[in-house]
């Protein structure tokens, strides 16, 4: 049984996704101790329970320690075969974050997958949906992930109530390798807010902030209707080489509509400015399949990458628990290869 320290580095609910996909596919047995150990609220949160508790579905897995708060779970897996599957946070826990688990799951499942997912799908400490459509699934269909994503009902903190709705087809993953990212093709810039702000125009007032750090963007503003009040911008920069980046900036109480846009602007602009292909976001997202591709193909998968972040280390540190390799990083160029 593989042991996995809940408490290492980042020390966050990425080690949890990630050890029970990872279980799931080399039908290894997982035990994650010290769950969460440090944060403020430790051990499992709703999201985190509901993601187990779905994927524990998927594959008809043994679970001991399933319950809100609990630092020990202890994971023994069957085979993911396919699937229709329901996963609901009840709260506004992220549904980008729960479909991180599921993902590499029904990449290798014998038949398609559908999930439907509960919950915020704009919420602190998480992609936006929005990103995870344009930028995380990007990359998947670069790997050969046949994947997509409707999204039913938009949900904020804290109320949640959003859903969204996503097919997987079994894949065989092929390799990654893109070190550049070529000419910027356009900017795209999602502002999108709640129906409850529509009267002080908060979706327009967030693009006026974004234009004043990039104005040479294409612009789409939206309200839709959702149980809580809320709001957020994220814009995506597409390249010509294959290569996507994106940045998000949440609405908050007090803080100005205009001062979100800037946020967003001001983060992707910073990412363009590292001349990477990834996004600080998306560098411990793709350790994974990076990962599984290397293991399976024997031959090395590479991206650069603005910066190895805490959360991308420790995703590394987890991922060598459970496949045979090793990641190196120079000139931030991050390689994956199997030892």
């Amino acid at each position: 049984m593989i042991q996995v320290d809940g408490n290492y580095l980042e020390g966050g609910g990425q080690i949890i996704r990630t050890a029970i996909a990872l279980s799931v596919i080399t039908k290894k047995s997982v035990h994650i101790f010290n769950i969460r150990k440090g944060r403020k609220n430790p051990g499992l949160r709703p999201q985190h329970l509901e993601a187990i508790a779905g994927v524990a579905k998927t594959c008809g897995a043994a679970v001991e320690g399933l319950k809100i708060q609990s630092l020990d779970v202890t994971f023994c897996s069957g085979k993911a075969h396919g699937g229709s599957f329901t996963i609901d946070t009840r709260t506004a826990g992220s549904v980008t974050l729960v479909m991180q688990t599921l993902l590499p799951i029904a990449c290798f499942g014998e038949f398609p997958f559908r999930f439907v997912v509960k919950g915020g799908t704009a919420v602190p400490f998480s992609p936006s949906i929005i990103y995870f459509q344009e930028v995380f699934c990007h990359f998947l269909r670069l790997m050969n992930v046949v994947v997509s994503v409707h999204i039913n009902k938009h949900g904020f903190y804290p109320a949640g109530g959003g859903e969204i709705a996503v097919n997987v087809m079994p894949a065989q993953l092929t390799n990654i390798d893109i070190i550049e990212r070529g000419n910027l093709d356009k900017i795209e810039v999602f502002s999108l807010a709640s129906h409850h702000l529509k009267d002080t125009r908060v979706a327009e007032r967030m693009t006026k902030g974004f234009k004043e750090i990039i104005p040479d963007a294409n612009f789409r503003t939206s309200y839709v209707h959702s149980q809580s009040p809320g709001c957020f911008v994220t814009a995506i920069a597409y390249y010509d080489n294959r290569c996507r980046m994106g940045a998000s900036a949440l609405g908050e109480i007090r803080k100005r509509a205009e001062d979100v846009g800037r946020d967003a602007a001001r983060h992707l602009k910073h990412v363009q400015e590292s001349g990477s292909v990834i996004d600080h976001w998306m560098v411990d997202q793709i350790v994974v399949y990076m990962a599984l591709i290397a293991t399976k193909h024997g031959l090395p998968s590479r991206v650069s990458i603005p910066t190895l972040t805490k959360h991308g280390e420790t995703n590394i540190w987890v991922v060598k628990k459970f496949l045979p390799v090793e990641f190196e990083i120079e000139n931030n160029i991050m390689t994956c290869f199997k030892t």
